[in-house]
């Protein structure tokens, strides 16, 4: 059952998909998923939207990591978020394309959904980006309307091969 992926062996042909805010599901959100990740023989992606850093998730003990990313409209994010994973270990950027057109979440809608105050997106923290404000429907859709380049294209692949050594998936 194992399998190679961008010359990485892994135990079994299954990924960990990235997760956002795990922390609002379990205390050690991000931390468990990576040592469980490790433990297993595959990678973990961790979400730029996690409720834990890269740095922190790095911390945790060995393992195969890549970092999923979404193009803020401010360049100077994106490229602090990359280096950032760069530093901290991880080996590939995961970079979601489906995001600038954000599905209609009816249940964020109706729950007019905000993380809980006592959790942020770590990545995001010192930024002003790390909290969701509220909203008169979805507060990650206002955050996601504000914040993300409606405008992605492959020239943001081009930008983001020239910043960066790390291979780039591009995942919808």
């Amino acid at each position: 059952m194992t399998t190679t992926i961008l010359g990485f062996k892994l135990s079994m042909p299954i990924m960990i998909s990235p997760t956002a805010m795990q922390k609002m599901a379990h205390p050690d959100g991000e931390y468990a998923t990576a040592r469980a990740a490790s433990a297993a023989g595959t990678i973990m992606t961790l979400s730029s939207w996690a409720t834990s850093s890269v740095e922190e998730v790095a911390s945790t003990g060995p393992g195969i990591r890549f970092f999923q990313l979404y193009v803020y409209k401010d360049r100077k994010v994106v490229e602090q978020l990359v280096r950032r994973a760069e530093k901290a270990g991880f080996k590939a950027i995961a970079l979601t394309v489906d995001t600038p057109r954000l599905g209609r979440r009816e249940a964020d809608i109706k729950n007019r959904f905000v993380l809980p105050p006592n959790l942020t997106l770590k990545n995001f923290e010192g930024l002003d980006l790390g909290k969701m404000d509220q909203a008169n429907d979805s507060g990650l859709a206002s955050y996601v309307a504000g914040q993300i380049d409606r405008t992605l294209s492959w020239k943001d692949v081009k930008w983001l091969q020239s910043i960066t050594t790390m291979p780039i998936l591009v995942k919808g």
